[in-house]
């Protein structure tokens, strides 16, 4: 967990070291027990220096990738594709629902036009609204690359047509290039898309996770097999219980490769 403290007490620690650093003359023979002390000390708050920049990048790292996630949802909701395509790596995948994995960004990008129906921007009338929700960002140990899981709530539809409510889990990843934040894998699971009128209460899914693969195929399959409403499911977490869980050891159940994968980090 990362602790963001008071700016004043990350500035305590350089203002000793340096306060130290000014005053120290030549030891001689008298106070050399003194000068090994005060050496000790300046190599313990260059320490806790060092930690604090590292947690510092560490904070910064985090709301860069908040700063992308968010961006791509604005994106999306007015449809610009292009804008869209250029918060992925190069080799990055998307996967979409059930529509399985799209590889590179041209394909990235292609996938999003023939969700626009081979067009960028809305349409009069149409409502868009992609909101990215609940993060919960797990950066590496080196500070290049990073895990995160998010949720979608969606307001789709027409004037004077369907309505849909839609929402569920991203578990993406992101990559550091050149010091800045690139979607490396965006996966969204489809919990529900439902139509407004008598919601989920009274309908079945609206595409059953299908959105453009019918027309445009797939590079590869889905990577996990899973219904969408009313079945219900729940995608691997890359993230550990930040608490524990406790289970009595004979009622453990077994962690299945996907499940074990979802938890590295």
């Amino acid at each position: 967990m990362l602790v963001i403290k008071p700016f004043h007490t990350l500035l305590l620690p350089l203002a000793l070291l340096l306060a130290t650093g000014c005053s120290q003359q030549e030891p001689t023979q008298t106070d050399a027990t003194g000068s090994a002390q005060d050496s000790a000390k300046i190599a313990e708050l260059r320490t806790q220096l060092a930690t604090l920049q590292t947690e510092a990048q560490r904070v910064k790292d985090a709301q860069a990738i908040k700063r992308l996630q968010r961006s791509f949802g604005y994106y999306m909701e007015e449809a610009l594709w292009d804008d869209v395509a250029s918060l992925f790596a190069e080799n990055a995948t998307l996967e979409f629902g059930r529509d399985g994995v799209y590889q590179g960004r041209e394909r990235i990008r292609e996938y999003l036009y023939a969700m626009g129906k081979g067009k960028q921007g809305l349409s009069e009338g149409q409502l868009n609204e992609y909101l990215q929700l609940m993060p919960v960002i797990t950066l590496a140990d080196d500070g290049m690359s990073a895990k995160a899981r998010w949720r979608a709530i969606m307001l789709l539809g027409t004037m004077g047509g369907d309505g849909l409510w839609g929402e569920g889990p991203y578990e993406n990843e992101y990559v550091k290039e050149n010091g800045v934040w690139k979607f490396s894998k965006l996966q969204w699971f489809q919990t529900i898309l439902v139509a407004y009128k008598g919601a989920w209460g009274h309908n079945e899914d609206y595409n059953k996770g299908i959105w453009v693969s019918d027309t445009l195929p797939p590079d590869a399959p889905p990577t996990h097999a899973y219904g969408t409403w009313p079945t219900t499911s729940l995608p691997p977490f890359s993230f550990p219980n930040p608490v524990g869980r406790y289970l009595p050891e004979a009622q453990e159940p077994p962690v299945s490769s996907d499940a074990a994968v979802g938890a590295q980090q």
